[in-house]
């Protein structure tokens, strides 16, 4: 939750004093290693000295005036109109309000989005080379993304509610004709989950290759048209318009185009 009526929020104290805690453990780290030498102790003693008056400054005087005189900050709250397939056939006001309705949710889907792909891009390169404590800021993007992309990729920059709704449709119905895709589907997510519960990282689930290299390799290497919205930041699989025809039809098709993929995985 958050305060409205000024002061600090409990989440900017949690991240504040998340933040501390990691300045904390550095410093220990810093000590416990310079031990028992000569130049990286004194390198330590003369950092601790120019950074403790400043700490102090910060930590026992700024941020309590920062918390106690912050300004509220009030979040506006749009009330939601009908939904798409709440809309009359030819009601058109209906349909343009859930039209800008579905535009404004993009918009903040896309922001949440980029925060998530910032924390990671931090987490990454605060923590390199290990990358094992940013398991959950990595776990948190991936799905987001994931979901993002069922509900808007591919649909391209000028589609509208309607083509929303008509790809939620069509996957629904796609997946009651193939049950046992998504049962096998299920259990390979629920594996996953496990296997993250006991500390293993497995990001071979989300990306058989480094980001996006899988899918940019079966389309043309220069493209210098917007074929689709920035904000989406994905890429369609193939410029053929029978690519999943061929592979349903043809396995060597398929195992020819998955040779192709890049198979090493980021760590």
């Amino acid at each position: 939750g958050s305060k409205t009526m000024g002061g600090e929020s409990e989440l900017a104290a949690e991240r504040r004093a998340a933040d501390r805690a990691e300045w904390e453990a550095y410093w220990k780290i810093r000590d416990l290693d310079s031990r028992g030498t000569f130049y990286p102790r004194a390198r330590y003693f003369v950092h601790k000295m120019f950074d403790a008056p400043a700490s102090w400054f910060r930590e026992s005087i700024v941020e309590p005036l920062h918390g106690k005189n912050k300004m509220p900050y009030y979040h506006r709250e749009l009330n939601r109109v009908p939904e798409i397939d709440d809309c009359g056939v030819n009601d058109k006001a209906c349909y343009y309000e859930a039209n800008e309705q579905f535009r404004l949710d993009k918009m903040t889907d896309g922001f949440i989005l980029q925060i998530l792909r910032q924390r990671v891009d931090r987490c990454m390169l605060f923590n390199q080379p290990s990358f094992n404590p940013c398991q959950k800021v990595i776990e948190d993007m991936e799905e987001n993304e994931l979901n993002f992309f069922i509900k808007y990729g591919e649909l391209g920059s000028e589609a509208d509610v309607r083509d929303a709704y008509m790809k939620q449709k069509h996957r629904m119905i796609w997946e009651r004709r193939h049950p046992e895709v998504m049962a096998e589907r299920a259990r390979l997510y629920a594996e996953h989950k496990d296997k993250l519960a006991k500390g293993e990282m497995d990001y071979e689930f989300w990306k058989k290759g480094t980001f996006f290299q899988d899918k940019k390799n079966l389309e043309p290497p220069y493209e210098f048209h917007l074929s689709k919205s920035t904000l989406e930041g994905d890429k369609p699989l193939s410029k053929d318009w029978q690519f999943y025809k061929k592979v349903a039809q043809d396995e060597e098709f398929a195992k020819a185009q998955d040779a192709k993929q890049y198979k090493m995985p980021l760590y």
